[in-house]
């Protein structure tokens, strides 16, 4: 959820792809790529059950995308890369928000993680009240 919200914050400007691309020497544009890298790497980390139970949420392609994107650095396409920031990622973040309200609600997620990341600075982009139970 944090790098979905900086990713916004990120793009929240840019009405075009070559914009997004250029602006500022391509530093949204590769911020953007690094925290999608991140989002690859956090839904891998979870558990193939976990994943099972919600397949409304595209794991497999979110991981693939991770992968291409470190793996190809250079050949990334800046058009696919802003649909995906703009159109894939808002859509993809209610689902995010309901595995976590599920998980927490179920007692599969430790709820003092949630109040710890709540407290932290580094988690400032997130909406905690999405998750409130």
């Amino acid at each position: 959820m944090e790098s979905i919200g900086k990713i916004e914050v990120y793009t929240d400007q840019f009405r075009s792809a070559i914009e997004f691309f250029q602006k500022d020497d391509q530093m949204q544009f590769n911020a953007s790529l690094l925290l999608i890298i991140n989002i690859g790497e956090h839904a891998n980390r979870l558990s193939e059950n976990l994943r099972n139970n919600y397949p409304l949420i595209p794991f497999q392609q979110i991981r693939g995308l991770r992968n291409r994107v470190a793996h190809d650095y250079t050949g990334i396409d800046y058009e696919m890369v802003f649909e995906i920031v703009t159109k894939d990622l808002p859509e993809l973040k209610p689902h995010l928000i309901y595995l976590l309200r599920s998980e927490l609600g179920a007692g599969n997620f430790d709820p003092e993680e949630l109040n710890a990341a709540r407290q932290s600075q580094f988690y400032k982009h997130v909406d905690f009240t999405a998750f409130a139970l």
